[in-house]
Formats: structure tokens, C-alpha cells, sequence
């Protein structure tokens, strides 16, 4: 870890335990033009230790007031991503991407620079105009921005600044405006609950209308939130996203919600460039972007799971457990009544065609759409349980033979209706497993 001493101005690498217990501030901000970088930073140090305030830059002077607030707080070193990552090399850029969340976590303070927000006594600091941006009524852009969500969840300690470095207020105390704006709940603001107790689309709808400059960060911002690493590789655009939550398969076995999204509009699949054989409101179960989870935020799962469905990569999409059992209720009680046709003196014949029509009615019904039932839920306004469930469509079944009726038969299907999400008060069943369908755009073109 490479770090700014407060006073001097000048970076000391070491290592991160070593910062950690003598004490370090982390800057959280929103990008200004040309920030002063790794290869900058030499050439600013004389003014940054003894020019007059303004600087000759709104970058400079970042620097300057967020050392002098860490300093004030007696906290000699600073971490700013603009000039603390040499980007030059490959393997720091990742291993910064990979540690940031940590850095952020054990920072002694974390530093909020607010650079189009100007402090409004005239409003309680637990108002959402606090934030408001000077030349709009929306709140700053640092709430819009993909790297600033794990910046606000990660750290403890959190002080948010205007423009001119005027003290607003720290989290906890403003925990509850930071809720409206941001979607997460207060308490996950406050510690009062620990964020990762939520599922992985909420998490991924806090990021929902959020944005990044490169648009693979959409993705890499996260790695921190659900505590995985994954090795950056600028230049695959939404693929990145995509590989994301391929990790999350296999690191959060017990999270359906990670299939409970749903499409701004039936097109927005289409617009991504699949093939034609895929129309309007079909995809997979792996979204294309975190905008899908918006709205997603009250989805929870249930946190006392001993047993996971398995949901497998292959080449074609996800191996999961599709299967139904359809021989049942109405079905059966025809088989039921050909059975006792076929035990009197009515004979054969009229027994044979019941057996064949139920035959024929199993296969109808397994070529139907149906509701998947995924292991999370919403509540009712009365706090009950209803379970999520998506749309399936079948493409291929195995024909279902009288002597196997009872088994459950191979199916691959593709998710349908993808712009809607149900809740039904069904059980979550595993019969055994298919094969859904995942379309592969080019996201790199």
C-alpha cells in the first residue's frame, strides 16, 4: 500500500497492517478533469506544502484541504486513488481493485469531498437538501457515481465536506437522508446491521442507477460489496458484469436472488445485439447490468438454508432445477379412473384411450410455460412471506412415455416475460435439473 504523508506531501509505501495500526485517512470523491496522478504528484509537492490557497487547480486543492483535515484530526497518512496507484502497472491496478474495500474499511476516517455541494445552514444536516447539488435540486453526483457505493458502506468512521471544506456531518448522524437517497437502509449506514445480512439483489439495486466511467468498473466496484476478487480486464464491457455473478454462483450457494431481476422493458435484451432466435423479454438467468435489479431492494432470502439448489455453468447456460412434476391433481385422477375402466367389464379399449389422452395431456403441459419458484421473497403489507418467481418457456422437452409418467422430464427453456417479477405462495421445489438457456451478445463491440 503506497500512502501521502499529510504534511510532507510525499508517498511512503508499506505495508497495509503496519498503516493500519499507526492510523490512516482514505479520500472518498467524485473525478475532476484531470486528476494529478502517480506520475503527477512530484511536481505538485512544493505546492502543495507552501502554496497560497486556491492552488493552481481544483485537483490540487482536493489534496491539499483533505491532508489538512486528516492532519487537524492528528492522522499523518492519506490514501487518494488519484495519485496513491501506480496504474502503469497491471498488477497494482488489481490488487488495488481487489483491496480497496478493505482499505476503505480500516481507514481511521474516511474523508467525503462533496466538490458541487455547498453547505446550507438553514437545514438540519438530517435533511436530503443537505446534499443538494449547487446548481440543481438533485443530490451531489458522488451519489450517482459506481465506486463511491462500496466507499460509503465500507469505512466506520465517515465526514462528509462541502467545496469549500466546510464540515456537513458524518454518516451516522445523517444515516437516515443517505437512506432516501441511496436506497440502503439506515441501519446498514449506521452498523446498527451489518450490510452483507442483505441479499445480493438488494446489493446489486443500490448500484442499479448508479454509473461508471468505464464500464467494466460497473462490476469491479463490486468485488468489495460481495467479497469476492476477480482479475480486471478492461476491454470486456458488460462481460464483466456478466463474470461477476458466474463468481457468485459458486461463492453464494444459498442466494437465489441473484435470478430475481427483471428488464427495464422487453427490449432491453434486444437491444444488446443477441440473435435473432431470441425476442423481446427473453434472456437467461444471468442479468446484463445492474440496472435490471432496480426496484429490487425489499428482496430478502432465507437465512437458515442447510441445503442449496445447484446452479451450474455449462456452455449453453445454467444447469439448474427446472424440472417439474406434472403427473399430479387432475392428471392422475384421470389416470386414476382409466385404471378402474381397465379393471371392470367396460375392457380394454376405452381404458387404452384414457391412457393415451393422459399421455398426450402430460406432454401439452410440458411444452407450457410455467413459474419458476426461487428460494427468496418479498413481504406482504402484513409482513408474510410470498416467494419470488420468474417466467420459463420451454424450447425442448423429452417426450414423457405412460410407463414413466411419473417422472419429472428433461427440459431446456429460456426465461420469458423478463420484464415482470411474481410473488406466489408456492414451494420452492427441486425435481431434478434442465438446462436454461443464457444468450451471449458481444458486449465488447
Amino acid at each position: 500500500m503506497r500512502l501521502l504523508d499529510t504534511t510532507s506531501f510525499e508517498l511512503r509505501n508499506g505495508a497495509q497492517h503496519s498503516f493500519r495500526q499507526e492510523g490512516y485517512a482514505i479520500l472518498s470523491h467524485r473525478w475532476i478533469g484531470l486528476e494529478i496522478t502517480f506520475d503527477d504528484l512530484e511536481s505538485h509537492v512544493a505546492e502543495l506544502r507552501t502554496g497560497r490557497r486556491p492552488l493552481s487547480s481544483p485537483q490540487a486543492d482536493k489534496i491539499r484541504g483533505a491532508c489538512e483535515v486528516a492532519r487537524n484530526q492528528g492522522i499523518r497518512w492519506m490514501w487518494i486513488d488519484t495519485c496513491c496507484i501506480n496504474k502503469n502497472s497491471a498488477t497494482e491496478e488489481s490488487e488495488s481493485i481487489n483491496s480497496m474495500f478493505k482499505w476503505y474499511r480500516e481507514a481511521m476516517l474516511c474523508i467525503t469531498y462533496l466538490a458541487d455541494v455547498r453547505r446550507d445552514f438553514s437545514l438540519p444536516i438530517t435533511s436530503t437538501g443537505t446534499f443538494k447539488r449547487i446548481d440543481s435540486d438533485e443530490p451531489s453526483e458522488w451519489f450517482s457515481r459506481g465506486w463511491t457505493l462500496q466507499e460509503l458502506l465500507a469505512p466506520s468512521e465517515m465526514q462528509f465536506f462541502d467545496m469549500g471544506w466546510t464540515y456537513i456531518g458524518t454518516k451516522r448522524e445523517m444515516a437516515d437522508a443517505l437512506a432516501h437517497i441511496t436506497g440502503i437502509k439506515a441501519e446498514y449506514l449506521t452498523g446498527a446491521e451489518h450490510f452483507r445480512e442483505a441479499c445480493i439483489a438488494a446489493k446489486m439495486s443500490w448500484m442499479a442507477h448508479r454509473t461508471t466511467t468505464r464500464e467494466e468498473d460497473m462490476a469491479y466496484s463490486m468485488v468489495g460489496i460481495f467479497g469476492v476478487t476477480m482479475t480486471p480486464q478492461y476491454g470486456e464491457g458488460r462481460g464483466a458484469f456478466v463474470r461477476l455473478q458466474e463468481i457468485l454462483l459458486t461463492t453464494h450457494l444459498f442466494d437465489e436472488s441473484l435470478f430475481a431481476w427483471k428488464m427495464p422493458d422487453p427490449n432491453a435484451g434486444a437491444r444488446l445485439g443477441v440473435r435473432r432466435d431470441w425476442t423481446p423479454g427473453e434472456w437467461g438467468l444471468i442479468a446484463s447490468s445492474p440496472e435490471w435489479f432496480a426496484g429490487c431492494g425489499d428482496i430478502e432470502t432465507v437465512t437458515d438454508q442447510t441445503v442449496a439448489r445447484s446452479f451450474v455453468q455449462t456452455p449453453q447456460g445454467l444447469r439448474a432445477p427446472i424440472r417439474r412434476k406434472l403427473y399430479k391433481s387432475k392428471t392422475k385422477a384421470i389416470d386414476y379412473a382409466c385404471g378402474f375402466v381397465w379393471i371392470t367389464i367396460i375392457g380394454l379399449i376405452p381404458a387404452g384411450i384414457g391412457f393415451m389422452y393422459v399421455k398426450h395431456r402430460l406432454n401439452k403441459q410440458a411444452k407450457e410455460q410455467f413459474p419458476f419458484v426461487l428460494n427468496c421473497y418479498r413481504r406482504d403489507a402484513e409482513g408474510r412471506r410470498a416467494n419470488i418467481a420468474i417466467h420459463l418457456q420451454p424450447t425442448s422437452v423429452d417426450e414423457i412415455r405412460y410407463r414413466y409418467k411419473m417422472a419429472p422430464p428433461h427440459v431446456v427453456a429460456k426465461r420469458v416475460r423478463c420484464d415482470e417479477i411474481a410473488v406466489q405462495l408456492k414451494p420452492v421445489t427441486d425435481y431434478g435439473e434442465g438446462i436454461l438457456l443464457q444468450p451471449r451478445p458481444d458486449f465488447t463491440s
